[in-house]
């Protein structure tokens, strides 16, 4: 990415407010297998708070990257803080049904986690669907979780940051 391999025509760069027209653009691209397994439901087009908050980052409690192939979003990666300038934050990933299944999601969490770290965040969380296989995969072999906790149709991940 950024022209190195394995994606040299793949560019990675924070989300910008003015990408809210790419990520619908990215949502008509999904299956809805891959927005209810990152949402947790199902909508028919992304609601407006959705694109907002995947759009309006403040850098410091709330980041976001975006890979992109050309001039379209192919992948999204975010953190959100638990609390305001919190030590914690919750992590998500989201890759367009094309580019799934090629080491595009893990790469995005080590760069995330990396981005993560220099924010001062030291655990990362990560809430997946128990039936979602590919994410329980990527949650157990990017980083060895600290804990692991299943509750009815959700799995909780936690990690740890290094610094």
């Amino acid at each position: 990415m950024n022209g190195r391999d394995p994606y040299p025509a793949l560019t990675v760069r924070p989300v910008q407010a003015d990408d809210a027209e790419r990520v619908r653009r990215l949502f008509e691209r999904l299956s809805p297998e891959s927005i209810y397994r990152r949402f947790f439901t199902l909508f028919p087009a992304p609601p407006l708070n959705v694109v907002r908050h995947l759009t309006a980052l403040d850098h410091s409690d709330h980041e976001a990257l975006a890979v992109l192939d050309g001039g379209e979003i192919v992948a999204l990666a975010s953190w959100d803080r638990i609390a305001p300038a919190g030590a914690e934050a919750e992590i998500a990933v989201l890759v367009e049904d094309a580019w799934q299944h090629k080491g595009l999601g893990r790469a995005l969490v080590r760069m995330l986690s990396g981005e993560a770290a220099r924010h001062g965040i030291t655990v990362l969380n990560a809430t997946v669907l128990a039936d979602n296989h590919p994410a329980r995969h990527l949650a157990t072999t990017v980083a060895r979780p600290d804990s692991v906790v299943m509750d009815g149709p959700e799995t909780f991940y936690t990690f740890s940051v290094a610094s």
